[in-house]
């Protein structure tokens, strides 16, 4: 399966360089499954927001995590965070996207493992 998911500039460059190595991503409501779904084995192509580049990666792995701090802690905030930072500067962070708090502390938080797949970024 393929999905499509947009990307500000700084996390798009961080996965592209091969930095940041996972996309913590919140449903936006109790009928957004699409994480969930998720496999290992599949794509997702991250579309750029600022220069419309995309990037192909395969996910190599999925884990729900019921808030920020846990997630952080498991899978160490220098693999999810673009920014770099601490746990306490990556839960702010988090906490500052419009709505994410509120959604986390809904439906909790995925950590995506992604892998840039060699050869696939492109201008649109």
């Amino acid at each position: 399966m393929n999905y499509e998911l947009n990307l500000n500039d700084r996390p798009f460059q961080a996965i592209k360089a091969g930095t940041k190595k996972i996309e913590g991503r919140a449903p936006k409501d109790g009928n957004d499954l699409r994480y969930g779904k998720m496999s290992p084995g599949d794509f997702i192509t991250f579309n750029n927001n600022q220069t419309n580049e995309k990037l192909t990666c395969a996910v190599l792995s999925i884990t729900h995590y019921p808030n920020v701090r846990s997630m952080l802690e498991a899978e160490g905030p220098e693999n999810v965070l673009s920014s770099g930072g601490n746990i306490e500067e990556g839960i702010e962070s988090y906490n500052n996207l419009g709505g994410y708090k509120e959604r986390i502390e809904e439906y909790g938080i995925y950590a995506i493992g992604v892998k840039p797949d060699k050869g696939q970024t492109r201008q649109s």
